[in-house]
């Protein structure tokens, strides 16, 4: 099959497949959440990041325990060589999961047909691109699927519904720590001092999740501002003020913070910390605040 795919190839089709491929980097996902949390919604946010960052993270354990390998050169045309297990394909599975969830919360026809296209897309440019096998492709759609009726079905649980502060503090902490040991168990956790380049991305990915997780419920208890309040000039500040926020937080830590496994942990929990804490609190001052602890979610 991937022969017969890469059978019609240009480098103007390379180019199209690289850039779709490229749709799943993950600095997409880092800069729409933020987004989505400051213009839309952040109830809906909370939910979505952990689609994030547990399919992110399932993904990559899984990886380790098929440990499969990706076609070969020899065999077939590879574009851009990768070296991480093959089964399942991440590109699959997880723009599935998030693009999936986000269809379902839109539910606007024209939306659903654009993101299954873009879903589409994404695994077929690994199979172009000579990185994956077809069984990688179809078995990380069904994976991202089955996690995605998963997630849909607790949905209430991820953004605490019926929760009290205790309870949503709780979960913010037990369910990252329990990732975190399910990765050293798996062998996937370096020690603290390890170097971040070969570290892996096990602590940026908890020190995220804590952050954010964290940063969000407190924000719901104190903060409370409302994302949609505010005209348009209002929207495009809290857009540049935000990334320069986070900016600020990412690249200042790193004048004090060690390089290691453990610089990487604590610098972005705080970087999620302002972007649901910090970021909303001076939003907060733009605009008044919301009556109401939260935003619902749409069904």
């Amino acid at each position: 099959m991937i022969r017969a795919i890469q059978s019609i190839h240009s480098p103007a089709l390379d180019q199209f497949f690289l850039f779709v491929t490229d749709l799943h980097h993950e600095t997409v996902y880092i800069l729409l959440l933020p987004l989505m949390l400051w213009l839309y919604d952040k109830r809906f946010t909370r939910y979505m990041t952990s689609v994030f960052l547990l399919g992110y993270w399932s993904n990559g354990l899984m990886k380790d325990f098929f440990h499969t390998g990706r076609p070969s050169p020899d065999d077939v045309r590879v574009v851009r060589p990768e070296t991480s297990g093959a089964f399942p394909s991440g590109h699959s599975q997880n723009p599935l999961m998030f693009w999936g969830a986000l269809a379902l919360q839109v539910r606007k026809t024209w939306v659903t047909v654009a993101l299954v296209v873009v879903i589409f897309l994404i695994g077929l440019s690994r199979l172009y691109l000579g990185v994956h096998w077809p069984l990688d492709v179809i078995g990380g759609w069904t994976i991202g699927a089955l996690m995605l009726l998963g997630f849909e079905v607790t949905r209430s649980f991820w953004i605490g519904d019926g929760m009290k502060l205790g309870q949503k503090l709780f979960w913010a902490l037990a369910i990252p720590s329990a990732a975190f040991l399910v990765s050293a168990l798996a062998g996937q956790v370096p020690a603290l001092s390890t170097p971040k380049e070969a570290a892996g991305e096990v602590f940026l990915v908890t020190g995220a999740y804590f952050g954010f997780w964290i940063g969000s419920i407190l924000e719901e208890e104190w903060v409370r501002f409302d994302p949609r309040l505010g005209g348009l000039l209002i929207q495009v500040l809290k857009v540049v003020i935000g990334v320069a926020l986070i900016m600020a937080v990412k690249e200042g830590f790193k004048l004090f913070l060690p390089a290691t496994a453990l610089g990487d942990l604590i610098r972005y929990f705080f970087v999620a910390l302002m972007a649901t804490l910090g970021a909303p609190w001076v939003f907060s001052k733009m605009v008044p605040a919301a009556p109401t602890v939260g935003r619902g979610i749409a069904k």
